[in-house]
C-alpha cells in the first residue's frame, strides 16, 4: 500500500470527515461559511464530550483526565502535562497504612493524633510522621498519585499519597506534593479552631476515599499548555501584568 493511498484511509478515522460528508450539506447546502465555522466549532466540543465520557466509562472515573496547573510534582510533572486517570479503589492505592482506632475522621485535624518530623537544614523538610498509636511512617515518593477535591481549596490536587488511614468510619489519605518547594504535607495546618488552620495548608483534613478523582497513571508532556496560556496565563498577565504564582522560571509551559 502506498503513503498516499495509507493517508487516503485514515481520513475515515478523522470525524470531521463525517460532518463534512453528511452533515455541513443538510445543514448548509449553500456552503455559507459562516454556517460551516460553527457547525465545526459545535461537532469539535460534542467530539471532545464524547470522548471524555468514553474514557471516563473505560477508566472508571467521572474525571478521566486532568491538567496540571502548579510544579508542585515537579521533577516528575510540569504545569501543562496531561494526566490520565483510573478509579481509585481502597485497595488500588497503594501507601503505607496506619489502622487507627478512630469512629471518624472527617473534621479531625492532623496535628490532634500525630507529630510531624522535620529534618535539620533549611528549609525544613518533612522526614517522617509518629502517630500516637505507635506508628511511624517515613516519607518516601513511593506511594501512588492520586488527584483528590481539595475542600479548602475548592480545585482538585495531583499529589502523592504518603499515608492510608484506616479508621472506623473508612479510609483516608496523607499526601503531599514531590517538589522541593512542598516541605511538608498538604494536612500539615496545626490545630483547627472554629474552621481556622494554625498555619497555611492545603486541607484541613485526612482526605477521604470518597473525595479522590483518580489515579494517575499515564503522563502527555505539555498537552495541556495551549488552554494554561489563554485561560490561566493570559488572565493573569492582563489582570496583573505577571505571569500567575505558579509559573516559574525555567518552566516551559
Amino acid at each position: 500500500m502506498t503513503w498516499k493511498k495509507f493517508r487516503k484511509k485514515l481520513k475515515w478515522l478523522d470525524p470531521f470527515t463525517y460532518v463534512d460528508l453528511y452533515v455541513l450539506p443538510k445543514v448548509n447546502p449553500k456552503d455559507n461559511e459562516a454556517i460551516n465555522w460553527v457547525v465545526y466549532l459545535a461537532s469539535a466540543f460534542l467530539f471532545a464530550w464524547l470522548i471524555y465520557t468514553g474514557l471516563g466509562l473505560v477508566f472508571g472515573t467521572e474525571s478521566p483526565m486532568m491538567i496540571v496547573v502548579s510544579g508542585s510534582m515537579e521533577p516528575l510533572y510540569h504545569r501543562g502535562d496531561v494526566i490520565l486517570l483510573h478509579g481509585a479503589g481502597t485497595d488500588s492505592i497503594n501507601s503505607p497504612e496506619v489502622v487507627l482506632d478512630f469512629s471518624s475522621l472527617e473534621e479531625r485535624e492532623l496535628a490532634s493524633f500525630a507529630e510531624l518530623i522535620y529534618s535539620n537544614s533549611a528549609p525544613k523538610q518533612i522526614e517522617a510522621i509518629n502517630f500516637d498509636s505507635g506508628q511511624n511512617i517515613p516519607i518516601t515518593q513511593e506511594g501512588d498519585i492520586v488527584v483528590y477535591w481539595s475542600e479548602r481549596m475548592n480545585e482538585p490536587v495531583v499529589h502523592r499519597t504518603v499515608a492510608k488511614l484506616r479508621a472506623n468510619d473508612g479510609v483516608y489519605f496523607l499526601t503531599k506534593g514531590d517538589s522541593v518547594y512542598n516541605t511538608t504535607v498538604d494536612q500539615d495546618c496545626g490545630m483547627v479552631i472554629n474552621g481556622q488552620p494554625q498555619k497555611p495548608c492545603i486541607e484541613l483534613y485526612p482526605t477521604p476515599l470518597k473525595n479522590l478523582q483518580g489515579k494517575a497513571f499515564f503522563q502527555i508532556p505539555l498537552l495541556g499548555c495551549v488552554k494554561l496560556w489563554l485561560l490561566d496565563d493570559l488572565g493573569s498577565l492582563i489582570a496583573t501584568g505577571k505571569l500567575p504564582n505558579e509559573f516559574r522560571e525555567g518552566n516551559v509551559c
